[in-house]
């Protein structure tokens, strides 16, 4: 069936369109010149219209997050100061403080921290510890790691690290995170095979019976534990933070520690093990501009014991450069007896508790590295009556007094509910 043939004249419609737009512009000349005879420059709407009209200049966004210009084009400071490379917050490159003090997180919340932060500052203190991964393996900020999330690691209730860092600096004294490496509980459950091991199989040791509440721990000797330690480093210095306290990094303590593995053939050199952990740290911390600070325990460094690191806690020291020393009275319990160290109720003579045991470490704690002393600023907690005494500000004044004279100018005060006396 044939179809209609439509003719299209476009010859016809543009000459008319033409003829129309001519028209058009003849008449606005002659209404504008009307006007202008009748006195135009009186009124004012066709001055302006006729004086201001031009095209639109071109509209330029500036980029989210550009600064903002001046006239001359130069950046201007933002009211709290000078522009801040990212993930920064003015703190780079700050020492740790002469005097710090712990809070724990029940403490690092936005009702609590600012009046705490006043109050530790009218005590002389400059600088403020908090955890970032806890001695039971959770991560108390807002991570960004796959590796957390895949944990299970993340705590309900994390707070904001920068908001944190921030807080802190803006109330006059230097943010420190602490950083549970090994010790860590919570990870084993999901990185399985990064777990020490019982008797070389696949089965997790236990630091005690299920009973008693025995937990899992992450191996020193594994490298992707070893890498989730490095990157929660990272993630620090990403978030503002200049100083990381990294503790726990030890071998585990606990029940039938004999029938613990950790993939080592031959014999176990746990010194080294942490010391090359401690290389890596230290690598990872410069490169990302944190200072990382493992700790070490007095009771291993005078020789008392070798369970946590081994038999030579001058590697770790040599590797790191620079340790935190727990020189605690409660670590030695109810009293220790060896061939360089005597203590009957360390609790109950503090001074000469640190003293004693910082003159038995001998040449482990070397002059040439960098020392923070964490002291014992509460009552401890499981010592017989006969044996223990309430700490107060005296108690921690002794202490204090015991480390500077053995030449370390930095001191931690510790208390796990973050009251000081």
């Amino acid at each position: 069936m044939s179809r209609d043939m439509k003719v299209r004249r476009y010859g016809f419609e543009r000459k008319r369109k033409q003829k129309k737009r001519i028209i058009t512009t003849v008449v606005m000349v002659l209404v504008l010149g009307t006007a202008a005879a009748v006195g135009w420059l009186a009124f004012d709407p066709i001055y302006d219209f006729v004086t201001n009209f031009h095209l639109p200049a071109p509209q330029v966004q500036a980029p989210p997050d550009s600064e903002p210009q001046s006239p001359d084009g130069a950046s201007q400071p933002s009211p709290d100061g000078p522009a801040q490379e990212p993930g920064k917050t003015g703190g780079e490159g700050e020492d740790f403080p002469a005097t710090t003090a712990y809070l724990p997180p029940l403490m690092m919340t936005e009702a609590a921290l600012p009046g705490r932060l006043e109050a530790l500052k009218a005590q002389g203190v400059q600088g403020v510890v908090f955890d970032l991964k806890d001695a039971q393996g959770r991560v108390r900020y807002v991570s960004g790691l796959d590796q957390v999330a895949r944990n299970l690691a993340q705590e309900e209730d994390a707070m904001d690290l920068g908001w944190a860092v921030r807080t802190i600096r803006q109330a006059g004294l230097v943010p420190v995170g602490r950083l549970y490496a090994f010790r860590d509980h919570t990870a084993p459950a999901h990185m399985y095979d990064s777990a020490v091991k019982y008797m070389g199989s696949k089965v997790n040791w236990i630091n005690d019976s299920s009973a008693n509440g025995g937990r899992p721990w992450l191996n020193p000797n594994d490298a992707d534990a070893r890498q989730y330690i490095l990157d929660l480093i990272g993630e620090a210095a990403d978030q503002g933070l200049d100083q990381v306290i990294l503790d726990g990094v030890q071998f585990p303590e606990g029940v039938a520690l004999h029938l613990a593995t950790y993939g080592v053939t031959g014999d176990l050199d746990k010194s080294a093990i942490l010391a090359d952990f401690l290389t890596k740290a230290r690598a990872r911390g410069e490169s990302d501009g944190v200072t990382v600070w493992p700790v070490v325990n007095l009771l291993s460094a005078a020789g008392v014991s070798d369970v946590r690191y081994g038999g030579s806690v001058g590697r770790l020291l040599k590797a790191a450069g620079r340790a935190v020393v727990e020189v605690m009275p409660d670590q030695f319990g109810g009293g220790v007896t060896t061939e360089t160290l005597t203590l009957s109720a360390p609790a109950l003579t503090p001074y000469d508790t640190v003293k004693s045991a910082l003159g038995a470490c001998g040449d482990v704690l070397d002059g040439e590295y960098e020392y923070v002393a964490m002291v014992q600023a509460y009552t401890a907690p499981n010592l017989a009556a006969s044996a223990n005494k309430p700490y107060t500000k005296t108690e921690v004044d002794d202490q204090v007094r015991a480390v500077k004279e053995a030449g370390i100018s930095r001191v931690l005060w510790y208390s796990p509910g973050g009251t000081y006396p």
